[in-house]
């Protein structure tokens, strides 16, 4: 699908607002895999992912009416879906530790290393951001990942950029503490 502008979802939104399935199709091809990007690198599971994104589509069309554009509909959905997955989290905070998918995650290669030792960091990496608690792990995934700002973290948990900076700074000083016997 051609990428849209704003203007476009606007008016695809609207068609689905007013029970036109074929819009909904559209939006869901359009933001489906930034979502479920987002979700797996906050839950680190690919299976729980995907009955997550299908959770928060469907909660999305049931919800479409409500959407008031004060933000951008992806804005909306990603509030969402980033919910929905700490709310996951929580439910299963008694679980084992969560077996994660090395291919849905950026690699963080330190310099003047191997490719082996590279890919063993990137491993140690996904390890340590899954022993993070959940809502410092999602603001750590919307700034280092997403290329959110503080505000825009802020809006999306509901929370002050206090708040934020707070998480985002307790979530990299957890995740120093775990790779610091990889430096």
């Amino acid at each position: 699908m051609a990428v849209m502008n704003g203007t476009e979802v606007d008016e695809i939104v609207e068609r689905a607002q007013h029970g036109d399935n074929e819009a909904f199709e559209q939006l869901f091809a359009r933001f489906g895999k930034a979502l479920f990007t987002t979700i797996v690198r906050i839950v680190g599971d690919v299976d729980s992912a995907e009955e997550l994104l299908q959770e928060a589509f469907l909660r999305i069309y049931r919800k479409l009416s409500t959407f008031d554009k004060r933000s951008s509909f992806y804005t909306w959905a990603y509030r969402i879906a980033v919910n929905m997955s700490l709310n996951y989290l929580k439910s299963k905070a008694s679980r084992k530790e969560t077996q994660l998918e090395p291919e849905l995650w950026d690699s963080i290669p330190a310099p003047d290393v191997t490719e082996k030792d590279a890919v063993f960091l990137q491993e140690a990496t996904r390890v340590a951001i899954q022993k993070i608690p959940p809502r410092q792990r999602a603001v750590l995934v919307m700034r280092v990942y997403d290329g959110m700002d503080y505000a825009e973290v802020a809006k999306t948990l509901g929370c002050s950029q206090g708040a934020a900076k707070a998480n985002f700074h307790f979530a990299m000083q957890k995740l120093k503490k775990h790779l610091k016997e990889y430096e």
